[in-house]
């Protein structure tokens, strides 16, 4: 099919850029570097090691898919490459569906191989309870990867101008990942000024704006499979259903999908 040679050569691209490789080397050094290093900064257990690992790949994994898919179509639109392979019997579906898979397996593959070996040293220094459901969080975290992916292609075919799509794909992130938890509180503290109950009693819907961010979902996720202190906020009684685990996979999905559709939507009515 036409999309899978577009992926293959993108792999194939992206594995021979020296800047990737250093990224996905850095990330394997992190990765099992932190299974030594929570010794001495987390309780000695492997529930215990899987959420300090949860917290740093919430604020490392984004960065990496950023940097993966930003200007993975806008350089080559302004390369001319672009306008050689859509010459070739390729739609420009299937160059997004290409470009997106080959994205993916590019931050997934050595992501995935990273946290393997990280799980094994974890499991190896801190004991193997849980570690039945380790493929769980390795799901979530790829979830989480892709979500990012979709972000950073999608503002890539929605424009040439590199300006944009760095201050784009840079200030979701530190809107969504960084400041968050910060627009959440800070949207809590404004209606506690017209409600002074909100605090001291936040609503069910201040549950599911807090679940938007990424990364929260990302930790819910995490959550539901390992009895870690992650989101403890969507569980026990009275918690509504709609905070369940399934919404942190939808959530992801949407913001998988709604940055490459708005972004494709551009890409196609483009004079390339």
């Amino acid at each position: 099919m036409s999309w899978q040679a577009i992926a293959r050569k993108d792999i194939r691209d992206a594995v021979r850029s020296r800047g990737v490789q250093v990224l996905f080397l850095l990330l394997g050094v992190l990765s099992v570097g932190y299974a030594v290093a929570h010794t001495y900064l987390g309780e000695n257990t492997f529930p215990a090691f899987l959420g300090g690992l949860t917290r740093l790949l919430a604020v490392a994994l984004p960065v990496l898919a950023i940097l993966v898919g930003y200007k993975s179509v806008s350089h080559e639109r302004a390369g001319g490459s672009l306008f050689l392979t859509l010459s070739f019997p390729h739609s420009r579906w299937d160059y997004l569906v290409g470009k997106v898979v080959g994205r993916s397996v590019v931050l997934l593959a050595p992501t995935l191989v990273a946290l393997a070996a990280a799980g094994v040293a974890g499991a190896f220094r801190y004991g193997t309870q849980g570690v039945v459901l380790y493929p769980w969080f390795l799901v979530a975290t790829g979830l989480y990867g892709l979500a990012f992916v979709g972000l950073a292609v999608g503002l890539s075919m929605s424009t040439t101008v590199d300006r944009r799509i760095t201050l784009g794909a840079f200030g979701g992130y530190v809107a969504f990942v960084t400041f968050w938890d910060g627009v959440h509180s800070l949207t809590m503290l404004v209606l506690h000024r017209f409600d002074g109950g909100v605090l001291s009693n936040l609503p069910d819907w201040a549950l599911l704006f807090r679940l938007l961010g990424p990364a929260e979902s990302y930790r819910r996720l995490v959550r539901a499979g390992f009895d870690v202190d992650l989101a403890s906020l969507y569980v026990g009684d009275g918690t509504p259903v709609y905070v369940d685990w399934w919404m942190g996979v939808f959530l992801l999905a949407v913001w998988f999908v709604a940055p490459l559709v708005l972004g494709y939507r551009r890409f196609d009515a483009a004079d390339l």
